[in-house]
């Protein structure tokens, strides 16, 4: 096999990614022409359209829009009250219908020393609780507390938002490794004054209406996908992708239209070498737009399904999500088995990226599913929990707009991403580790690491 020429190729790659980029262009359509892309929605199928059509101008293989059934819940009011004063409210993410009214009870984080002297005045209740961990104290997963009070007869649950000003956002109240459509105790968000506002009310011994108006049904969602065609092995693949779907309300920026326009443009700045330059990659690389990413990673869970079976598994899965809390640092791996080779790769970039293993399997993203099957997988390292650029703390509300993302951070992205993969494309059969990752001893590891708190520094 021919060397390619790496310095052509990175001047090609690095050029066209700063002059020529169509990441903004992306971003604008997926945002503010398409807008709100709830997965299950027309949005969403339009968005999905859009990234299949961006497929086809770059000539990419096989470009499909595959259909999947969607589990999904639509909000259409929500309420909460206190004699004649009505609070902000925001259900989380799959909370069920329900109308009470009833005792209010502050339970501060909920923890179980805090519990104990309330245990008598908990059933038919609705809870106050803290969403953040206590300080000192061994952290406990906010599902884990809510599951607490849904032992102790607890109703509902009420939490203030972690940000002033009455920002709210969607959140979750499932685990993601379990049923993510099942919460294990209604959940609702309201803003942090009238939090504050609550416990007051709750000292005094108040009452409180709870209303949620929700449809839980079936529906349809999509991913769409397309292949760059390796020139040498074009049965083994490595896939990029990035989802698409917004939570019900947001226009989903930073989450996640800017990874989506990184993805699509890493596929442009590869296929127009292609056609530029003659240089294609040694294995195939496939591009994925997931759906319902924001619903439990249902689009990811899936894509898994329907390929990796009939199909051999990929040598490596990379996700892109939030790329616009940082610029990037490196790649973090689910597991540890391709840490030298990755590092190697990144080497051989000159930028200075690392490349680090999770102590824990995160299933907070659309490289889950693919860990959970034995895939060797990963996400950007990006300061995404630490450090994070502070316009972009509006993940999951109606102010994650575009106006906050920093494209020429994005356009780095995608020249570094393209020469990142290509070299890995390259790297010969014999030099990749042998993909040893069981599937029923990485479910022992999940199980085993029930509760605990992803470690992310």
């Amino acid at each position: 096999m021919k060397t390619p020429d790496w310095n052509m190729i990175d001047r090609w790659l690095m050029g066209e990614a700063s002059v020529g980029s169509q990441i903004a262009d992306s971003i604008g359509i997926l945002c503010n022409v398409i807008g709100v892309r709830w997965a299950g929605s027309e949005h969403e199928h339009t968005a999905a359209r859009f990234v299949a059509a961006r497929f086809e101008e770059m000539l990419l293989h096989d470009v499909a829009v595959e259909e999947f059934p969607l589990q999904t819940c639509d909000c259409h009011a929500a309420s909460l009250r206190v004699e004649d004063w009505s609070l902000d409210a925001r259900p989380c993410l799959f909370c069920p219908s329900l109308n009470i009214e009833a005792p209010l009870v502050n339970v501060g984080f909920g923890m179980a020393h805090e519990l104990e002297p309330l245990r008598q005045r908990l059933s038919g209740s609705v809870a106050l609780i803290r969403s953040e961990f206590e300080a000192f104290t061994e952290p406990r997963l906010l599902t884990q507390r809510l599951r607490d009070l849904a032992d102790l007869g607890v109703l509902a649950a009420i939490t203030g938002s972690p940000h002033g000003g009455r920002r709210m956002s969607h959140v979750s109240a499932s685990d993601w490794r379990d049923n993510p459509t099942k919460v294990p105790l209604p959940l609702i968000q309201t803003s942090s004054e009238d939090a504050a506002r609550l416990r007051t009310k709750a000292m005094q011994g108040k009452r409180i209406t709870v209303t949620v108006n929700a449809e839980m049904r079936t529906a349809r969602s999509w991913n769409a996908v397309a292949d760059l065609p390796g020139a040498e092995v074009p049965d083994e693949s490595i896939v990029l992708g990035a989802h698409h779907d917004t939570t019900p309300d947001s226009f989903g920026a930073n989450d996640n239209g800017a990874g989506v326009a990184v993805m699509l443009e890493t596929a442009r700045l590869l296929s127009g070498l292609r056609k530029n330059l003659n240089v294609q990659p040694g294995r195939t690389i496939r591009f994925v737009s997931f759906g319902a990413e924001e619903q439990g990673l249902q689009g990811s869970t899936a894509f898994v399904d329907r390929h990796f079976g009939p199909e051999p598994k990929p040598r490596f899965m990379l996700a892109l999500d939030e790329l616009g809390t940082g610029n990037m640092k490196g790649v973090v791996l689910q597991f540890p088995e391709l840490r030298s080779l990755m590092q190697q790769q990144l080497d051989f970039l000159n930028e200075g990226l690392q490349c680090h293993v999770l102590s824990q399997m995160d299933a907070s993203g659309d490289m889950f599913p693919f860990a959970r099957q034995g895939i060797p997988s990963s996400f950007l390292w990006r300061w995404r929990f630490v450090g994070r650029h502070p316009e972009t703390v509006y993940g999951h509300s109606n102010a994650d707009t575009p106006d906050k993302l920093r494209i020429r951070e994005l356009k780095e992205y995608a020249g570094f991403l393209a020469r990142f993969l290509l070299r890995l494309s390259h790297v010969p059969a014999a030099d990749w580790p042998e993909n040893h990752l069981d599937v029923a001893h990485i479910a022992q590891r999940i199980e085993a690491e029930r509760g605990a708190v992803l470690r992310t520094m």
